[in-house]
């Protein structure tokens, strides 16, 4: 016997214990033993080669496992590295752009802010745009539910004009961006437009618009074209040539003076 059996016989030789079973109970015992071990080897006679394959199994799963884990810190540190690069960059951008979006809300009477919204989805990163029109409510969220359609159509020129300075773009256009605001603000924003566009760096800028209001800011660097379409035109020519019609207007305008300065003096 090996030593643990001598020890665990000395031990029962010590307290008597050797003596509770003859050696028939005990070979009974055996017996019984040996039953059920051949009992478990007729039951599962490929329980060892089982136990083999999966034992390879999981240590090649888990090479597999490894593996991909080394890869996965790899790509992370990788776009941990990019993401450091082209973070910093963004976030100076959109606080210029920021900067001039909250002057121009400044300065028709509003707030207004853009942020960064950043996600574990790099595709559902997103401008966060808060505005805020009256002064008993806070900033909030830009949304198609939330404002008026003249106050969405007032941010996204405002954030647009923002965007002017940053651009590479070589024009910009704008279709009846001032469709829906009251004559507050779409003075305001004709005016901040004018300011923007019309400074010698800016690139070309197009609005269209249906309309415009009586005594607006113009520069010398602006441009309108008045482009008449439609069944109501005249067939006859030269009637309704947009030119002539202005001309006819300012000598009338001309000649009223003229009438007036005359009726004074007599």
């Amino acid at each position: 016997m090996d030593e643990e059996f001598q020890q665990q016989f000395a031990k029962m030789e010590m307290d008597g214990s050797v003596h509770d079973r003859s050696v028939n109970d005990l070979r009974k015992a055996l017996d019984v033993q040996r039953a059920n071990l051949d009992m478990i080897s007729q039951t599962n006679p490929g329980v060892v080669e089982q136990y083999e394959r999966r034992k390879n199994e999981i240590e090649a799963l888990t090479k597999i496992l490894e593996d991909r884990e080394k890869d996965t810190r790899r790509v992370e540190r990788e776009i941990k590295n990019a993401r450091d690069r082209w973070q910093p960059a963004l976030e100076q951008l959109v606080a210029s752009i920021g900067k001039k979006f909250s002057a121009a809300f400044d300065r028709i009477g509003c707030a207004g802010e853009i942020r960064i919204s950043p996600h574990d989805d790099y595709d559902k990163w997103a401008i966060d745009i808060l505005v805020k029109f009256r002064d008993n409510e806070k900033l909030q969220l830009l949304t198609g539910q939330r404002q008026s359609g003249g106050e969405r159509s007032l941010t996204t020129i405002l954030y647009l004009m923002s965007l002017t300075e940053e651009a590479r773009t070589p024009f910009s256009l704008v279709d009846e961006i001032n469709q829906g605001m009251d004559q507050r603000a779409e003075r305001a924003v004709h005016n901040s437009l004018v300011e923007v566009t019309c400074k010698p760096d800016s690139a070309q800028y197009f609005l269209i618009t249906p309309k415009l209001l009586p005594d607006l800011d113009y520069h010398e660097r602006m441009k309108v074209l008045c482009v008449n379409n439609g069944e109501w035109l005249p067939e006859t020519p030269g009637l309704g040539h947009m030119n002539r019609m202005i001309e006819n207007f300012v000598q009338l305008n001309r000649d009223r003076v003229s009438r007036d300065r005359s009726f004074r003096a007599g």
